[in-house]
């Protein structure tokens, strides 16, 4: 087995438990958070619990462009700087629009933050990965499973948004419609390279 393939097949390993435990965590535990309200501690402690698997996510990343060869490196460099400019540059106007009283922002905001930052990356880093003639698929090379289950995952945690409508408050919500969402354009955008890529190879 390469070692290539064999870092990805870590990376998935790493990746797919920690996202199962992240929806695990919104859908058992979220819903719990206003029973907990008079409890301060308790509150701030089940408010941050969906933060822990999504840091092991975090950590199979890092492992992975780490364990790649320098072009790779290379290439997520770029999709990083892509990502950090791009919302950098959002959320600076977003800023200044709730300043001057434009637009109305809560922290519920915050959530869209990190999913944002990851959809961009992959654009960023596919971008990046056809410029130096590459065709591997964002943070995988098997693209066909890893796009459908970015897809899978976004529908599951949309479901669970659907289902604790009445139960969640705006937050919850937020947090859990910002990761549906952000996962399911990354999903697309994996579905619409690797459809261009065959178009390209015909």
């Amino acid at each position: 087995m390469s070692k290539p393939r064999s870092i990805h097949q870590r990376y998935q390993r790493e990746f797919w438990p920690a996202m199962a435990a992240y929806i695990a965590i919104m859908f058992l535990l979220w819903p719990l958070l206003p029973r907990v309200h008079d409890h301060a501690l308790l509150e701030i402690a089940l408010a941050l619990l969906p933060v822990l698997p999504v840091l092991f996510v975090v950590r199979a990343m890092v492992r992975l462009v780490l364990g790649s060869d320098e072009l790779e490196q290379r290439i997520h460099l770029i999709g990083l700087a892509v990502a950090a400019t791009v919302v950098s540059m959002l959320s600076l106007a977003g800023g200044f629009l709730a300043a001057a009283g434009v637009i109305k922002l809560d922290g519920a905001i915050l959530i869209w933050v990190w999913p944002t930052l990851v959809v961009v990356y992959a654009i960023g880093r596919g971008w990046a990965s056809r410029r130096y003639g590459g065709g591997s698929d964002v943070l995988c090379n098997n693209g066909v499973a890893l796009y459908w289950r970015v897809l899978l995952v976004a529908l599951v945690i949309a479901a669970i948004a659907g289902l604790g409508w009445h139960q969640l408050g705006d937050y919850q919500l937020g947090m859990l419609c910002g990761m549906s969402a952000a996962l399911a354009a990354w999903g697309l955008v994996l579905a619409i390279m690797k459809w261009r890529r065959g178009r390209i190879a015909e």
